[in-house]
């Protein structure tokens, strides 16, 4: 049979074609080639570490700690953090064999049933922390348990030093916020890091408080696990059983050094909870630059088990709420400097004003009284008559100058070029609403008394303290002083600020003058429930009435400082939502506190 001869044509074209196969497969050669060994841990423009990632399809891994900074008090006590001795407990290979009488030895040692060790133990498919509850948090082991445990050698049990981010007992948790699982905000925030494999869309970052604004330091450089490695078929490799996995660096976590003291923010927390103090807040600073040594609120919560509809987990020191009495201090500042009212002038009080429907707290009314005296008995009559001598605009640029209008928490640069706000959702205060008339007389008298749309926070109204202790210089307060380094070699450090306003600065004279008037409202005035305290106090009052839904409720407040001779402190208390037939809770709960820093400076 004769062949046919291929033309130069049909030879060329079948050439091409086989070169061309050839160079699809040299391409895909070099390319398996550069992706297998030369970048394995460097791949594409977003430095992809394949190896890792592959790696991570054959791993289950529990987190043992979450790599998160520290939380420090001002002595560098932790108050977040605790490490704990735990079980992890690894699903068990087909092939593996337990001795019965093994098992029942760990039930003993771990003081719980067989039924409740089996159901926990027979059908995992990852590693799981022991939990002798239904609510999954890891129980800590004693050193005894410990040591027994490692003595019956079981080869699906491993007892692993865990981080109890958040130990039961905790205090300043709402300050403190919580992390969680928050992919959108990954996304956003974090995209250049997640691209780079540096975290997952499933990692956990700060939701709320200090967790939230300093989560770009506490995030840390990576978890420590314990790993289970796994074949295709999800079968156990063999010599890969369980593995820890550390990040490598002497540097991190870091530690967030904070201005608290955990001791007095501890006492204050459970002088709340023994007058079951259902809804409020305390914020206690340091009358010498205005740090928070306390910042507690109240209803509490659970940091693991965060119910993101309630608002427990709110921090009220930081939220606006009708003030009451306490704003008359804006007012008499006011009254002083622009010098409206003669010191010696009387206004009389007879209960009512005659007009708006506007009366005083006292039905029968106060007599005659001075501005002085009429701000040791919070006569609303008083206030009302001086309000009709000043402007919105007046009453509004003093509210500025006492710091109770604007957010006041440390705000400013970092090393990092970035402006960082210390305290989280912070709000600002508010004086009139949106659409409230400002020169209209009736609205004017309802706001001096700290009523209608007057809005303001408990760490404003403790800042306006600290300001007039300063004879009108305003601070910003600090919660967060430095960041350290796990070496203690100091990273950021926040400096005391001093609170600016635009409007200037209310008057060293007129300062001194509100400030020995506060002495006066608890010697003569309302504050008289203060008496018999540790030391002698000085503040204002305040009783706001609210519209809770169609029920009428009262915030109950007490502002102030201790001790009256040589201040140290400035506190603000509120105890929100109570029924206005309920007793005044707000001063037996400021001397409380009072109580306590007395206390806590003579041991100091």
């Amino acid at each position: 049979m004769r062949v046919k001869q291929l033309s130069p044509l049909e030879k060329r074209r079948i050439f091409l074609v086989l070169f061309t196969i050839i160079l699809l497969f040299i391409g895909i050669v070099g390319k398996l080639f550069w992706i297998q060994i030369a970048a394995t841990e460097s791949y594409s423009s977003h430095d992809i570490n394949l190896l890792k990632n592959s790696v991570i399809q054959r791993q289950k891994a529990l987190v043992l700690d979450s790599g998160r900074g520290e939380i420090l008090d001002r002595d560098l006590k932790p108050l977040t953090g605790k490490m704990i001795k735990s079980l992890i407990v690894f699903p068990i290979n087909s092939k593996t064999q337990v001795d019965p009488q093994q098992v029942n030895q760990l039930v003993r040692i771990l003081q719980t049933t067989k039924e409740r060790w089996l159901d926990f133990s027979s059908h995992l498919k990852e590693p799981q922390v022991w939990s002798a509850t239904q609510e999954g948090k890891a129980t800590a082991l004693s050193a005894a348990q410990e040591s027994q445990i490692r003595m019956l050698n079981l080869p699906n049990v491993k007892v692993a030093e865990m981080e109890d981010r958040y130990p039961t007992g905790m205090t300043a948790r709402q300050l403190i916020g919580f992390i969680g699982q928050n992919p959108d905000r990954v996304m956003s925030i974090y995209g250049a890091d997640l691209e780079k494999g540096k975290l997952a869309i499933t990692s956990k970052i700060g939701g709320a408080g200090l967790e939230k604004t300093f989560d770009l330091w506490l995030r840390g450089v990576g978890e420590t696990s314990i790993s289970y490695f796994t074949d295709a078929g999800k079968r156990p490799l063999a010599g890969l059983d369980a593995r820890m996995i550390a990040p490598d660096n002497s540097f991190y976590p870091v530690k967030l050094v904070t201005t608290l003291d955990s001791g007095i923010q501890q006492q204050i927390e459970a002088l709340m909870d023994q007058m079951q103090i259902r809804d409020g807040a305390v914020v206690v600073q340091d009358a010498v630059q205005g740090d928070i040594v306390a910042m507690a609120s109240r209803p509490n919560y659970e940091p693991t088990q965060v119910d993101l509809a309630s608002n427990n987990w709110s921090n009220y020191a930081l939220k606006a709420t009708a003030p009451g009495s306490i704003f008359k201090t804006v007012v008499a500042a006011a009254a002083l400097d622009e010098g409206v009212v003669n010191p010696k002038e009387t206004f009389n009080c007879e209960g009512a004003l005659g007009k708006y429907g506007f009366t005083c707290w006292l039905r029968g009314g106060h007599g005659p009284l001075t501005l002085e005296q009429g701000f040791a008995q919070s006569c609303n009559i008083v206030f009302a008559k001086v309000m009709q001598r000043l402007t919105a605009a007046k009453l509004e640029s003093y509210a500025h100058k006492l710091g109770v209008l604007n957010e006041v928490g440390w705000t400013g640069k970092t090393d990092t070029k970035q402006i960082l706000h210390q305290l989280d959702a912070e709000e600002s205060g508010q004086l009139f609403g949106a659409h409230t008339p400002h020169d209209d007389e009736g609205v004017l008298m309802q706001t001096a008394i700290g009523q209608r749309d007057v809005m303001l926070t408990p760490l404003q109204a403790s800042n306006m303290i600290v300001t007039l202790l300063h004879d009108g210089k305003g601070y910003s307060p600090r919660v967060v002083k430095e960041i350290r380094y796990q070496t203690d070699r100091v990273m950021e450090t926040f400096s005391p600020k001093v609170l600016e306003s635009e409007d200037g600065r209310v008057s060293a004279a007129t300062s001194r003058t509100l400030l020995n008037w506060m002495k006066e409202v608890v010697t003569e005035g309302t504050g008289q429930g203060l008496k018999g305290a540790k030391w002698q106090l000085a503040g204002k009052s305040g009783t706001a009435q609210i519209q809770n839904g169609k029920q009428e409720k009262v915030n109950q407040w007490f502002i102030g400082y201790g001790p009256a001779a040589s201040p140290q402190y400035a506190v603000s208390v509120v105890v929100k939502n109570l029924n206005p037939s309920e007793s005044n809770k707000s001063i037996p709960l400021f001397k409380g506190v009072m109580n306590i820093l007395a206390s806590g400076s003579s041991g100091r």
